[in-house]
């Protein structure tokens, strides 16, 4: 195999794998939002988050990204441990199907494919079929990537160094580790799954050389959604370590059933002279088996993961009402639920606020994923409330509850935004780390002097919400004046230092915005105290 062999193998991965990405992200703009929504609300039962999985998988051809998502569900709150680890062990089948695809033999279609997929995406102006394009042309440039790495290893056929070398991946742990390596690096088993295929296509490997190879695949996939999970929560980490374990337990049973059971011998009779069918035939059996085993038991992985991750995570809101009962008959009852869940609401945005100006002065990444995570939560409980108390006011009130749930609507409001501002200012840390933006001590310790304010009122507003306590929306009022006085006070330090050239022009930029915001943060928490001292909000 020479140079330019070489160079057409790794050619032909590169459009493998690009492809297969814009098949993806063809497919999941397509239907993601729609696929996202079927993996928060579909897990509740372990079969169908297990069929879930697979077909999301099946949809979007990585069970790496499906994986990916999912992770990130798990430190959004919105999944459990177990849910994610279901959901993971169904996207191992839905993976396979792109081995399948590939084993149809129609790498000689991919030229009218990829170009049936082209004219889509260029000439036609309608998005949907844009998308549909995506997806044709991506599965044309993968099925293009197979031809030219089916041709580039034909002269490996009487490479005899490569043969042996070949014969000593039917040494389980070699092939096992082969397989495993190799996905890795390039951070997709169907990838690898491709390679082993345009070897098949050329007669250079069968499934006698393969079978560890692709036990190891399976193992490997995983590095990826490790990789998710690093920044994440420790259930977060735990999952991707439940479903290392989960291909590593399954590849060990396997490894042992073969040397009792003539598996090998099965798969290869159902396609008799059809290696590359042979390779994903068996792909899919392998992880189907895998999957019917272990989902019985998702409470062993998660024992495993937790022994290697130990520890709590700090509590997470999540998406999902705490106070509200929907179905609550008594008037006074859902108005006083409702209260209490926009407090909650009131509580949750302030916090955000402070943790974005915390991300802010101290360059955080981690805290401005987290405020953005927390204003998703915002969000949620801003239509869940809205609509809570748009069913309660067709209920016929009496003028003081009409009154106060007026008020509530005004309030949440004021909440939203708040967290909106939040979103704002982590933006901003984000800007101010990328750029590397210094800022002066003096500016620093006035926006944490701002913040100190703020923090003040906002502990306040959460009693004004709940308790109705008008010293305490008093003093909300006078916060909100101190700040506005204090504000044009630290306007006029920093045209100080700015002159003096103590504060560069990109920092400057970053700090009026940030104190502008605090100031309009201020004058929501007071229009909500407001609503308390007229009698509106107890």
């Amino acid at each position: 195999m020479d140079l330019w062999s070489i160079m057409m193998l790794i050619g032909g991965l590169g459009l493998f794998l690009y492809g297969m990405k814009l098949m993806s992200d063809g497919l999941e703009a397509a239907a993601g939002d729609k696929l996202r929504t079927g993996l928060e609300l579909m897990t509740k039962n372990r079969f169908s988050a297990l069929g879930l999985g697979a077909a999301v998988t099946a949809v979007i051809q990585s069970s790496s990204a499906t994986t990916v998502m999912v992770v990130g569900f798990v430190n959004a709150g919105l999944m459990t441990l177990i849910q994610a680890i279901n959901v993971g062990i169904g996207a191992n089948i839905g993976t396979t199907i792109t081995a399948q695809i590939v084993a149809l033999n129609v790498t000689e279609f991919a030229p009218i494919v990829l170009f049936a997929g082209v004219l889509m995406m260029l000439f036609i102006k309608k998005r949907k079929v844009r998308r549909i394009g995506e997806i044709v042309g991506g599965l044309g440039i993968l099925l293009f990537g197979m031809e030219i790495m089916s041709n580039a290893v034909a002269p490996l056929r009487d490479y005899q160094p490569f043969i042996d070398l070949l014969s000593s991946f039917q040494e389980p742990w070699i092939g096992l580790l082969a397989g495993l390596a190799v996905t890795a690096i390039i951070q997709s088993s169907s990838a690898t799954m491709g390679i082993i295929q345009a070897f098949a296509m050329q007669g250079v490997m069968g499934l006698d050389s393969a079978v560890y190879v692709i036990l190891g695949l399976n193992i490997g996939t995983c590095v990826t959604a490790i990789i998710a999970s690093l920044s994440g929560t420790k259930t977060a980490k735990r999952t991707a370590i439940a479903l290392l374990f989960f291909n590593v337990f399954g590849s060990l049973i396997f490894m042992l059933a073969m040397h009792f059971l003539p598996i090998v011998d099965w798969i290869k009779s159902w396609s008799p002279d059809e290696p590359v069918r042979q390779l994903a035939n068996f792909h899919t059996f392998f992880n189907v088996i895998n999957a019917f085993i272990f989902i019985g038991c998702p409470q062993l992985l998660a024992k495993v993961a937790c022994f290697f991750v130990r520890g709590e995570d700090k509590k997470l809101e999540g998406r999902k009402l705490k106070y509200i009962d929907k179905n609550a008959d008594s008037q006074p009852v859902a108005i006083g639920q409702a209260i209490l869940e926009v407090a909650r609401m009131a509580r949750i945005s302030g916090e955000n606020f402070n943790l974005a100006l915390k991300s802010f002065l101290e360059g955080d990444e981690k805290m401005v994923d987290e405020v953005m995570e927390n204003e998703k939560v915002v969000n949620y409980l801003n239509q869940e409330i809205t609509d809570a108390l748009s069913m309660i006011s067709q209920t016929g009130l009496s003028e003081v509850d009409s009154r106060t749930v007026t008020a509530m609507l005004h309030a949440i409001m004021d909440i939203e935004r708040i967290s909106d501002i939040a979103e704002n200012v982590a933006d901003l840390a984000a800007i101010r780390l990328e750029k590397k933006t210094k800022l002066s001590r003096k500016g620093a310790a006035e926006i944490e002097f701002m913040g100190k304010k703020l923090e003040e009122a906002f502990s306040m507003m959460r009693d004004v919400m709940r308790d109705g306590n008008m010293e305490y929306a008093k003093r909300v009022m006078e916060i909100e004046d101190e700040i506005d006085k204090y504000e044009e006070k630290i306007k006029k330090h920093h045209i100080k230092r700015l002159k003096k050239g103590e504060c560069t022009a990109s920092a400057s930029t970053l700090f009026t915005d940030v104190i502008t915001m605090c100031e309009r943060v201020a004058d929501h928490a007071a229009n909500i105290a407001a609503l308390t001292l007229r009698g509106e909000l107890q």
